[in-house]
């Protein structure tokens, strides 16, 4: 065996004991700091593990998954699993977590201003029912800085997507305006935008998605709609209606849900001190996978289909593919389940 071999082997048996101790020793004692702030450190190791090529060639080797690419369109998913926006908010550290096993990673939210969003502290844990509950407002350090660190991309190696929005969504002029110039401006890098439904009002949406037409001709970069979980099943005909009006390209389904009566495991004090917040994680998934049932139904078949929301292991994946999602994306199970579940997930659906 090469060297190279050696390593590899090693790296296997190392990386499945880490595999084991993360639920019973490592996530319990992550469990008890502050969610943002260990979300700051793990990128501020990604940032110091760029500079070591050799170990990010054998984690590679390490977590590449053996799965059949998937072609939409012009786009070449290497695996059907992806990261959701919301974790790499800055899009600065998307192309070390690519090396996890991702197929494709959305970063974002991004506005073209810098947004501070909400008071500290403003993501929970709620370890009982594996589920985050966040309320950060769109805390993102604007156009410019994400620009600057989308030049990080690899061609060819995974898809990207941008999550955008507006800083004034209630004003229609200013809304056109960002969203055609975050489209034009990253469509360099990205390979697909997201914008997530109810962040805007249908008839500003509108003019946006009017205005990003003739943007779409020249940069060919599709749109999707990320659905909240509450969207009412009844309401699904009309958003589908609105979305082929307006050329979108797929949806994603879904986004956090506000419904309390779903965290049936947490005590109540604790869902209580935790307060207002979007919940994402295991207890979303039946919404979901609601959701995603009636788009496949439903939506035009040349739509891509993401599924998103309770996607923490490879049965709810696989649960999300035979709803009929093409795709399916994560973020709470890579802080319960540890980073194996990219690779863990690829491999069963």
């Amino acid at each position: 065996m090469t060297k190279i071999q050696i390593d590899v082997v090693l790296l296997y048996h190392e990386t499945k004991n880490i595999m084991i101790m993360y639920k019973s020793i490592l996530r319990p004692w992550l469990f008890r700091m502050d969610a943002e702030k260990i979300h700051g450190q793990i990128v501020a190791l990604l940032h110091v593990y760029r500079h070591f090529p050799p170990v990010k060639c054998l984690l590679r080797a390490f977590y590449r998954p053996k799965a059949t690419p998937f072609q939409w369109r012009n786009l070449t998913f290497a695996n059907r699993v992806g990261l959701s926006a919301g974790f790499d908010k800055e899009a600065n550290c998307f192309d070390e977590l690519s090396d996890l096993g991702f197929g494709f990673l959305e970063v974002g939210t991004v506005t073209p201003e810098k947004v501070a969003g909400n008071p500290f502290p403003r993501i929970f844990r709620l370890p009982e029912d594996h589920a985050l509950v966040s309320r950060t407002g769109f805390n993102n350090p604007g156009k410019e800085v994400v620009l600057k660190n989308l030049q990080r991309k690899r061609d060819g190696k995974y898809i990207l997507g941008v999550n955008i929005n507006t800083n004034a969504p209630t004003d229609v002029e200013r809304a056109v305006t960002d969203i055609t110039d975050l489209y034009e401006t990253f469509s360099a890098y990205a390979d697909y935008y997201t914008i997530n439904w109810g962040s805007m009002t249908p008839e500003i949406l509108t003019d946006v998605l009017t205005a990003l037409e003739s943007y779409k001709q020249r940069f060919h970069r599709p749109v999707f709609l990320k659905l909240p979980a509450d969207v009412p099943v009844e309401k699904l005909d009309a958003v589908i209606e609105f979305a082929k009006v307006h050329h979108i390209d797929g949806f994603i389904a879904t986004g956090p849900t506000q419904d309390r009566s779903l965290l049936i495991h947490s005590a109540q004090a604790e869902v209580e001190r935790v307060g207002a917040g979007g919940i994402s994680g295991l207890p979303v998934i039946h919404k979901s996978l609601e959701v995603m049932k009636y788009l496949s139904a439903h939506a035009p078949k040349d739509m891509l289909l993401i599924g998103a929301g309770g996607v923490m292991t490879p049965f709810e994946a696989k649960a999300m593919r035979n709803a009929g999602a093409h795709l399916v994306q994560v973020y709470s199970a890579f802080i319960y389940e540890g980073p194996g579940v990219v690779k863990r997930i690829a491999e069963k659906i």
